[in-house]
């Protein structure tokens, strides 16, 4: 069952990664200028940070705000559609907690 579901979801795994790796190098990048920054200027840090700084700064913003809707497009669609398709919601949807309990 496990290498079924890697089979299915392989490409957006991939794509998930390369994106944490793009991440990963771009705070690798930025990081250690932002803590020597912090630790010479102590509380006036926002008037020393660049123009690129803050220009990263907002681009991660952005990403962070707009990941889960790209999440539910390119992942949970195809989910919901495949369920809809094979009729299996009517099985999936309708196991829950009774209204007594």
């Amino acid at each position: 069952m496990i290498w079924l579901t890697w089979r299915q979801f392989r490409t957006q795994a991939a794509v998930v990664f390369a994106a944490v790796a793009a991440l990963a190098a771009v705070l690798a990048v930025t990081g250690p200028q932002l803590a020597e920054l912090y630790r010479t200027a102590g509380s006036s840090l926002a008037d020393q940070v660049s123009g690129s700084d803050q220009s990263v700064y907002y681009a991660g913003l952005l990403i962070v705000l707009v990941v889960s809707a790209v999440i539910g497009m390119f992942w949970g669609a195809p989910l919901i559609s495949r369920e809809l398709e094979t009729g299996t919601h009517y099985l999936a949807w309708n196991q829950g907690v009774t209204r007594t309990r």
